[in-house]
């Protein structure tokens, strides 16, 4: 597991002998088991863990920024979904975000929607895109 540095967050993983495709990954003191989508496919997959990501924002921002604005939802339901690329299987052809909030008018679902879009980091690297670094180390 890596150190923890201020400000920046950190998973590592590791396989498990005898169960190809099968991981545990280790955020904090917190473990999750996750399959390859070769693999076992009775856990999470990587594709979903991405997705899961997004929506946890989502929901949190949403409710932070409506207790914020004084906007009383009475609930927040978020559905993604996306589709690995046919001509490109090294991206995802579409992502796409739906956010339901319930208790209040459009236009008040709206102003939440905007900060999300202007405050959420996963959401935006999504969106844009970004660089990725790799290191591969042989030990």
């Amino acid at each position: 597991m890596t150190t923890a540095t201020p400000g920046i967050a950190s998973v590592s993983g590791h396989t498990i002998a005898g169960v190809p495709g099968r991981f545990v990954l280790d955020a904090r003191t917190n473990h999750l088991v996750s399959d390859s989508r070769l693999g076992p496919g009775e856990s999470i997959q990587a594709g979903e863990l991405l997705l899961s990501a997004v929506v946890s924002c989502a929901m949190a921002n949403f409710e932070a920024n409506a207790t914020e604005l004084g906007i009383p939802v009475t609930s927040i339901a978020v559905d993604a979904e996306h589709a690995r690329g046919t001509e490109d299987p090294t991206r995802y052809e579409f992502t796409r975000i739906r956010v339901t909030v319930r208790g209040v008018a459009q236009s008040a679902a709206d102003a939440l929607g905007e900060r999300f879009v202007a405050t959420c980091p996963i959401y935006n690297t999504i969106r844009r895109g970004s660089g990725a670094e790799l290191t591969v180390t042989a030990a």
